[in-house]
């Protein structure tokens, strides 16, 4: 996990992580955790293997919202709803991890 995620391991080095949202420490969790990482990257692809249309994530604001997959020529994007119903792609793909991955922490 060193060499991805370059945009988020900057935004979350100027956090403070104590007082940071759910998301924010989710993802920290994931960047530091590649096992854990791997397991939620896997159980989100799984998802949409086997047909999902659509996959329910939690928001930075502890929101139900849906994350999509669209291929675009040889590789996967992936893009999460927004408050006002638009799409919108994450800048790294961590964050639409970590938001499945808030969703099934809620599930535990």
């Amino acid at each position: 996990m060193k060499d991805y995620f370059y945009k988020t391991k900057a935004y979350l080095a100027t956090l403070n992580l104590s007082s940071a949202d759910i998301l924010d420490r989710k993802a920290n969790a994931l960047l530091n955790d590649g096992k854990a990482y791997e397991k939620a990257s896997q159980a989100l692809r799984r998802r949409f293997v086997r047909g999902a249309r659509e996959v329910t994530g939690i928001d930075r604001g502890g929101r139900t919202t849906r994350i999509k997959r669209e291929k675009a020529g040889g590789k996967f994007k992936y893009f999460v709803e927004g408050q006002n119903g638009a799409w919108f792609e994450p800048d790294e793909r961590i964050w639409a991890v970590a938001m499945y991955g808030l969703w099934q922490d809620s599930k535990e």
